[in-house]
């Protein structure tokens, strides 16, 4: 979009009014006003034609779905609690991270606020209700959460009832990375001493993927997540997210990261679940810290020898020189609780080898 008529008071106005110009003014999602200035709306082919005619209208870009992307660490990249940038910049103490993904399980102790002294007061972000969730889930570790589905509802495709209309997260991903990047250091859990946490830093979840038939987002619901993250103030932006090999001049997210690397916020994105082979990175802006899988110094594998002989070897949690013998072999589904919220009963997995199969994946 161009520069706003100055007879509007808001963008958001503008837009509308040109949206009513067309008949459209029903359709509009989101304005934005960091990441670029700009609008979503649901047009048909007509209004969009009569739109792109209008005086201030730039470019146009049809919406797409984004997927998820989904290892040492601090020893093998030779990070030392002792000594170098890491203590320097007191272990992230008040950064504070805008993950934009799947949403937060924030009764899990890896976003306990112990410790924590008040929140920064450059903070303008928020807490909202929703589905099982309210603003008192949040401390001073998690400082915000939001949701974002206009998009993705105005496309039709519909929501599963298994997930909630609020930044809680049924599928897993998005607390998974956030406690990846930011959790709180939580007493005896690691893996061998690794992955403890990051204890300073604060949290601000932009749920933007909903569990659908392929669990996805719209482009309009992710750039209005990282809209709202510039407009509350966060330092980094992380997204574990990405299109199917668009070019980056025509990337939204992109887009919006460039305008938040100008601001000085750094963003950072994951490369992907393909590879390795030619052109199977995504996410390649050079504005963007693009983070993929390399050749790592370890190699997290069990076996598993079944009765007929054969042995399937895959990655293992359990420790070295752990064996279990003559243990039945049970599929995770058969095994649950009769919960609304359905789990591994422990009467009757105890002792077994549960197989657990979620999203095509073992």
């Amino acid at each position: 979009m161009s520069h706003k008529p100055t007879f509007f008071f808001t963008h958001e106005e503008w837009h509308k009014s040109m949206l009513a110009s067309v008949y459209a003014e029903a359709g509009h999602l989101y304005t934005y006003s960091h990441v670029m200035h700009g609008f979503s709306a649901r047009l048909c082919r007509a209004q969009l034609a009569r739109l792109e005619q209008l005086p201030g209208h730039r470019a146009t870009r049809r919406d797409a779905y984004a997927k998820l992307f989904t290892t040492r660490t601090p020893r093998f990249l030779g990070m030392s609690k002792n000594n170098g940038i890491w203590p320097v910049a007191s272990f992230g103490r008040d950064v504070i991270v805008g993950i934009i993904d799947t949403g937060i399980w924030p009764e899990s102790e890896s976003f306990s606020d112990h410790g924590f002294a008040v929140v920064p007061e450059r903070w303008k972000g928020a807490c909202e209700n929703g589905t099982g969730f309210t603003p008192y889930l949040c401390n001073r570790k998690l400082i915000g959460a939001r949701s974002f589905s206009k998009g993705l509802r105005a496309a039709g495709l519909p929501i599963s009832q298994d997930d909630y209309d609020s930044p809680r997260d049924s599928d897993g991903h998005g607390t998974h990375t956030s406690s990846t990047a930011v959790g709180s250091a939580v007493h005896g859990v690691s893996y061998y001493g690794y992955a403890k946490g990051t204890a300073t830093a604060r949290l601000a979840i932009y749920k933007v993927l909903w569990v659908t038939d392929t669990l996805e987002s719209a482009a309009t619901d992710v750039l209005e997540g990282m809209d709202q993250a510039m407009a509350d103030g966060v330092d980094v932006m992380s997204l574990s997210i990405g299109f199917d090999h668009t070019p980056y001049y025509d990337d939204v997210i992109a887009i919006g990261a460039f305008a938040a690397v100008e601001k000085g916020i750094f963003v950072g994105r994951a490369a992907g679940n393909d590879g390795p082979s030619p052109n199977s990175t995504y996410n390649g802006a050079p504005w963007i810290m693009t983070v993929g899988a390399g050749t790592i110094d370890r190699n997290f594998a069990g076996s598993v020898t079944l009765g007929n002989g054969v042995a399937v070897e895959g990655a293992s949690y359990y420790t070295e020189g752990a064996s279990v013998s003559g243990a039945p072999l049970h599929y995770g589904v058969d095994n649950a609780t009769e919960m609304a919220c359905p789990s591994l009963d422990p009467a009757k997995v105890r002792g077994k080898v549960v197989l657990s199969y979620i999203l095509h994946y073992l």
